[in-house]
């Protein structure tokens, strides 16, 4: 980096407002599940964190940016694993959106995500418990996320995909909707994958991308994890269910929201599919089908369906 560099002197505009001065920097690797649109920096100053992290978001997506920056903050205070957040802004630079936050030491799944669960599993769904467990004297100021209208919006999006198989799927669960009672509110993750942790052994160091936290029934994030799990193995999403409700108790209509959260996964693959060109089909088949093949056959343990 030179002092001409206009990036340069962006960063170091941003690292003068989050710590009242600006440091020499260098840039560093950023680690696996610390973000792809991420910037890792060491700093050289007395006083500052040894490392930050810069996340930046397009100006479209302010809003995923500011509930990151809600959801860290407010979690941050009850002691949750998050990382600390030096800076939220605009850059002046990029008119991107930024998150300056803590550089959080440890290690992501790396590509092995059975030795990761393998070790940090456990701890994983402990660390969801504890979440949906906090006690919130005033909730913080994130989107309301019904059930009832994210169970809609997935049954359009089934209908328009005009799968027989995610069809099937939503006529299994479409009978059971009256009959769902819903959990008091609670701050959730809304994509809380093995993707998502940094842990150093055993231990959940810190959980990042929280662009889709709201406030919701629990088992929207319980479902949809343990679905996302069932991606590498049924005995995953076992494991993990037993571990949770050690937790946080027993799991009202466990299937349900089991299934319910494989298909909304399935439906956000078959609309990736949908958008892509012909030329490109081959290789995101082989990419996506995997994932695909092992969501049916959880969906087919949990239900006894046929698909």
């Amino acid at each position: 980096m030179t002092g001409h560099d206009p990036a340069h002197s962006d960063t170091a505009c941003l690292l003068q407002m989050a710590f009242g001065r600006a440091a020499p920097t260098t840039p560093i690797p950023v680690a696996e599940g610390q973000g792809e649109r991420s910037l890792a920096l060491a700093l050289d100053g007395e006083g500052l964190p040894p490392r930050v992290i810069l996340h930046r978001y397009r100006p479209s997506q302010q809003a995923r940016a500011w509930r990151a920056f809600t959801a860290m903050q407010a979690l941050r205070e009850q002691r949750f694993p998050v990382p600390e957040v030096y800076y939220f802004g605009w850059s002046h630079h990029t008119r991107y959106v930024v998150l300056l936050m803590e550089y959080v030491e440890g290690r992501g799944d790396e590509g092995q995500p059975g030795a990761f669960f393998y070790r940090v599993g456990p701890g994983f769904a402990q660390t969801l418990a504890a979440l949906h467990r906090i006690a919130w004297k005033r909730p913080p100021d994130l989107p309301v996320w019904p059930f009832r209208l994210a169970f809609n919006d997935v049954a359009r999006r089934v209908r328009r995909l005009k799968s027989g198989e995610l069809t099937a799927i939503l006529s299994w669960l479409v009978p059971q909707v009256a009959q769902i009672v819903n959990l008091p509110q609670v701050v959730i993750h809304g994509d809380y994958t093995l993707s998502k942790i940094v842990a150093n052994r055993t231990e959940v160091s810190a959980v990042l991308g929280w662009e889709q936290a709201s406030l919701a029934d629990p088992r929207l994030d319980v479902g949809y994890t343990s679905a996302a799990l069932s991606v590498y193995g049924v005995a995953f999403s076992d494991q993990f269910i037993d571990a949770y409700q050690d937790a946080a108790g027993p799991l009202m209509d466990r299937a349900f929201w089991e299934v319910f959260g494989a298909l909304r996964l399935l439906v956000a693959l078959g609309e990736r599919l949908a958008r892509l060109p012909q030329e490109q089909m081959e290789a995101a088949l082989d990419e996506i089908g995997p994932a695909w093949e092992g969501l049916l056959q959880f969906i087919e343990a949990r239900t006894g369906l046929r698909l």
